[in-house]
């Protein structure tokens, strides 16, 4: 006799089978037979069943949930950012009244000290308080009031989202969103005023520049680069607070005096191309008072090559290093080792970086080519003093060098003095008698 008993999960056959003489007496032989692999089969697929109904289940609720409450944010007005963006507010707004009264009718009636002998014919320029101003150009002072006014505006915005933030997010977390610590959105803005104001600042700052060497428009010139350098911290105050690590502290990392040449390399980068600016862009100004006309043509020619020369050898010099201290092996970077032939061509290259700089800079800042206040004369003083700088650090580097190398010699000294002290020393009055007891036994063979 056969039968099947259902269990829910699998299926249990029995079979009886008879002796085979029919009378059921009882001789019968049972052997059962359990489907085991298909009960565990099922169960397996059972239980994941559940579990992805569950999990469908929890995400329905969650989304059919409407009062579910989002991830907390941080409120605007919490943010490290905030006085930055208010400080380029103010900034930008100072540089756009500095540019509306860049023009000649502001600066002949801004200013009471003004009379009919601060200004000499044909020069197009006025002596204001001792120093000679250059009113801008309609052109040129359209574009900075544009460029200021603009950033005015845009970092005024932000500053009222960040202010207006409890009020704003009631309804909506997107603005607090834009502006989270790592928000890509917020980058996005920051670059875009950083390029806004580089760009900005070369064309005010040129030669041609309403704020250009010898123009006297000095109000202008600062607030044109500190609304530079504030944009350029505003994107380190970003990548601190989004956990990367900033522009100067990836570039301090690196080993040995890699940090001054990578500045070597920037600043003197930036002092070359304001003096190709003058060099090649003078004759040709539009608006330039006839005294700088005659004095950037009175520059020797010496002079010019002289400058040129200084920031070549600093440009290849320091992209060179810091190649070198780029792809410097991993155990030379770990163990920050340089061998002694390299120490002393680097140090020989900053010397004479530094013997090439210091009489330049006194030339061309005193009645030179870089003597105008404006781009030339500051970034050509700050090439010097970044060389010098580095020229002192590896001074103080080979100086640890070689005291290092003097405490290791006397420490080799100390160990092998003590290693001498401490050996046992050859005793010679047990020679002294067993010599003697040799003498002995060979004067007095027949005793015993």
């Amino acid at each position: 006799m056969a039968g099947n008993i259902s269990l829910g999960t699998g299926t249990l056959t029995i079979i009886e089978t008879g002796d085979g003489d029919g009378d059921g007496d009882g001789d019968a032989d049972c052997s059962n037979s359990v489907e085991k692999s298909s009960v565990v089969e099922q169960d397996k697929h059972t239980a994941n069943d559940v579990n992805v109904a569950n999990d469908n289940d929890d995400d329905n609720d969650d989304t059919n949930n409407p009062t579910a409450t989002p991830p907390q944010l941080t409120p605007l007005s919490k943010s490290n950012r905030l006085k930055k963006y208010i400080t380029l507010t103010i900034i930008s707004s100072l540089a756009f009244v500095s540019a509306y009264e860049s023009d000649l009718q502001h600066v002949m009636t801004s200013y009471s000290s003004i009379n009919d002998n601060d200004y000499e014919p044909g020069s197009a320029a006025y002596f204001v308080n001792g120093f000679e101003v250059v009113p801008a150009s309609t052109r040129g002072r359209n574009y900075a009031m544009v460029l200021s006014g603009t950033s005015a505006v845009y970092h005024f915005i932000i500053v009222l989202i960040h202010l207006l933030d409890a009020v704003l997010c009631d309804s909506t977390q997107r603005l607090r969103k834009m502006f989270q610590d790592g928000s890509e959105l917020e980058l996005v803005l920051i670059v875009l005023s950083t390029v806004w104001w580089l760009i900005g600042t070369w064309i005010l700052t040129s030669i041609h520049g309403v704020a250009g060497d010898g123009r006297g428009q000095f109000n202008l010139y600062f607030s044109t680069w500190l609304c530079l350098i504030s944009n350029v911290s505003m994107v380190e105050m970003w990548l601190i607070a989004a956990g990367h690590a900033s522009v100067y502290q990836a570039v301090s990392s690196w080993p040995n005096r890699a940090p001054g040449w990578i500045k070597i390399f920037i600043v003197t980068l930036a002092s070359l191309l304001s003096i190709c600016d003058i060099f090649f862009h003078y004759e040709n100004v539009e608006v330039l008072p006839e005294r700088l006309q005659i004095k950037y043509a009175e520059v020797l020619t010496a002079e010019w090559v002289c400058l040129f020369l200084a920031c070549a050898m600093s440009l290849v010099t320091a992209f060179g290093f810091s190649l070198i201290e780029l792809f410097r092996r991993e155990e030379y970077h770990v163990r920050n080792i340089k061998s002694s032939g390299e120490m002393s061509l680097e140090g020989i290259c900053l010397a004479s970086l530094v013997f090439v700089w210091v009489p330049i800079v006194v030339i061309a800042t005193t009645d030179g080519a870089c003597s105008e206040v404006g781009n030339s004369y500051f970034l050509t003083w700050a090439s010097c003093a970044v060389v010098i700088q580095t020229f002192i650090n590896w001074l103080q580097d080979w100086r640890k060098g070689v005291q290092s190398i003097l405490l290791e010699q006397d420490r080799e000294y100390q160990e092998s003095m003590q290693a001498s002290r401490v050996a046992p020393m050859p005793s010679t009055y047990e020679d002294d008698d067993d010599s003697e007891d040799e003498e002995i036994e060979v004067t007095q063979p027949g005793r015993i």
